[in-house]
């Protein structure tokens, strides 16, 4: 039989099966599953998780029988594989469009950002397949669902039995964390390095989506809960979508607890040595999902099984979790839209040109604990590693030894700026261009030169890392912000703070940010001198100098730093940036804040064709 009829074939069982279900209401969990319609984890008995190839079939045949199911694809990944989407709604709306003319809303789920952690994606085939043969029904009163069952495909596919060594199961091996260019695409949100994220990051844009959620597999801490599950928290995290958590995550927590399974926040311990000196939870660095997606005003809720239980349990108990949380949305749907809504404009309305002074937050600090949390924490105890020599935690799986410990849940601004009106961008920096619209961000060009008052941010003293991160150097610098009349060529781009999605902006051109594009290294060319003077000819500049008293005493003072007396390199650019030949642009950010209102004759980045 070919393979297109064997499809058919298929899909004709499955319509009769489906048919059959529904006449049975009640219908327990995957024991009762007919044959045919058990995923590949559920007919390896959690031994094996489904390829690449068998999630796509799956995928199709979902959407063959269910009237309500659309796959679609939202890009390719960096060896070529189609990222699949599966769009699920009972109205049928399958497109952007359609969905936002009902404002219902919208829930992306993403599964296997890392791919060797797999639960999230068995766990959405379980709970796709209920759907569509009839059951969970009251799930669809939640809005659109858009599950991405695999997001880094390539690295899905690198499948061995020695990744994931923290890991039980599955047996039969699971895909590699990184993709196949060797990029976490759960550090990647912010400077979108890689096709994959350049994609979700389109699918947001074009979606709009209210509530998203991002499947991992947690192997830190060893305690005896199942499923963990974290989040930004206001004031990092907007405040009406602050509140709704709060009211709504509750009772999610609850009924997963009530389906059997042990939950509880996710948690990194203080001390590496000693778990009774409490955990963080802290999520919200803008490279992640869980940090990035609060900066476009959407609640981001992060689950993390715990890698050191069974297959089995990890996949139903992250099932249970998705399905309890797709049904509190359904309760109150219009409230999830609500909050949304309100935390855009609320935005919006802090960068218009009337609006009052206010901050925006740079860089976050972990607040002191000021809560204590039972962790149900595994004996442990402290020797000396073979390994390293220095110690080591250790635990006895199996044996209990809850603590109440501090627990570190929430962040306090590090460092605030003021507002800006908007940000001005030199022309000549594709690098910033490309990203500001891959974020979808509104930006404008300018169409006549201005000459405006802004604030210039010069970047010195740089430190490079020694070693790449995500295939970048980082860097840091010293910031100086100073008050200038500039002239502006026409060309110029023109980012307004006056949208919902500012806040990416300030992180991607505000150097302090830890995720800014001058820290993840893509603007590293303003440090270089593009100039060069022979020492001969600035021997002659010195020896004229030198005649200065003023200079003269300055050179005699500088000299007191030994480093700099010994390192001929050194004076020459002291030397150097004292005459008249120096380049005054170096270190000077082709990114300008503009703190006043100012009329601009500007024109949309990319016309209408």
């Amino acid at each position: 039989m070919s393979e297109r009829n064997h499809t058919l074939a298929r899909a004709a069982l499955s319509s009769f099966l489906a048919t059959a279900l529904l006449a049975l209401p009640g219908v327990a969990l995957a024991q009762e599953v007919p044959e045919e319609w058990r995923t590949v984890a559920e007919a390896s008995d959690f031994t094996a998780t489904s390829s690449y190839q068998e999630t796509v079939l799956f995928l199709r045949t979902l959407t063959h029988v269910c009237p309500f199911m659309e796959l679609r694809f939202i890009g390719r990944s960096a060896e070529g594989r189609p990222l699949p989407l599966l769009v699920v709604d009972k109205g049928r709306q399958f497109t952007p469009e359609a969905a936002r003319k009902f404002r219902q809303p919208i829930i992306l789920i993403v599964s296997c950002i890392h791919a060797g952690e797999v639960d999230g994606k068995d766990a959405s085939l379980m709970l796709l397949r209920d759907l569509a043969l009839g059951r969970r029904g009251h799930l669809l009163d939640a809005g659109v669902l858009l599950f991405i069952p695999i997001f880094n495909a390539d690295g899905h596919e690198r499948v061995s039995l020695h990744n994931r060594p923290n890991q039980d199961g599955p047996k039969a091996g699971m895909g590699f964390r990184t993709t196949a260019s060797g990029l976490d695409l759960n550090r990647d949100h912010m400077k979108l390095g890689s096709p994959e994220m350049r994609a979700l990051v389109k699918l947001f844009c074009a979606w709009r989506p209210h509530l998203h959620v991002d499947n991992h597999v947690t192997d830190g801490s060893d305690h005896n809960w199942v499923l963990t599950w974290g989040r930004a928290e206001a004031p990092q995290l907007a405040a009406s979508l602050d509140g709704w958590m709060e009211k709504n995550m509750p009772g999610v927590i609850a009924e997963t607890r009530s389906a059997g399974h042990a939950v509880g926040p996710y948690v990194d311990l203080l001390d590496p040595l000693d778990p009774s000196k409490g955990v963080s939870s802290v999520v919200g660095g803008a490279r992640y999902s869980t940090g990035y997606f609060p900066l476009r005003n959407r609640p981001s809720i992060l689950i993390e099984t715990h890698s050191y239980k069974p297959f089995k349990q990890r996949v139903l108990a992250n099932l249970d979790f998705l399905a309890a949380l797709i049904a509190k949305v359904g309760e109150r749907p219009q409230s999830l839209v609500g909050v949304v809504n309100e935390a855009e404009q609320a935005t919006t309305a802090l960068g218009r040109p009337d609006a009052a002074p206010s901050t925006v937050v740079l860089r976050w600090r972990d607040a002191d604990p000021s809560e204590s949390l039972r962790f149900p924490v595994y004996d442990w105890f402290v020797e000396p590693s073979v390994v390293t020599g220095r110690p080591l935690l250790r635990y006895r799986r199996g044996h209990l030894h809850p603590v109440t410990a501090p627990w570190q849940h929430r962040v306090v601004p590090d460092l605030e700026v003021a507002r800006p009106r908007g940000y001005l961008v030199l022309p000549g920096w594709p690098q910033i261009e490309a990203r500001l619209e891959a974020h979808g961000l509104e930006v404008l060009r300018l169409t006549k030169p201005a000459r405006l008052e802004v604030e210039t941010m010069r970047a010195t003293d740089p430190e490079f890392d020694q070693h790449s991160f995500q295939g970048q150097v980082r860097v840091s610098a010293q910031i100086a912000r100073q008050a200038e009349t500039r002239s502006l060529p026409a060309g110029t781009l023109w980012v307004p703070a006056a949208q919902p999605d500012f806040e990416v902006a300030v992180q991607l051109l505000e150097p302090e940010a830890p995720d800014s594009l001058l820290q993840w290294g893509l603007l590293s060319s303003v440090f270089e001198p593009k100039e060069y003077i022979d020492p001969r000819v600035l021997e002659g500049l010195a020896v004229e100098m030198l005649k200065d008293p003023k200079l003269q005493a300055e050179w005699t003072k500088a000299l007191e730093d030994q480093e700099l007396a010994a390192d001929p390199q050194r004076r020459h650019r002291w030397w150097y940036q004292r005459t008249p030949y120096w380049d005054q642009d170096i270190g000077l950010l082709p990114i300008l804040r503009l703190m006043k209102p100012a009329e601009l004759a500007t024109a949309p980045l990319s016309p209408e064709p």
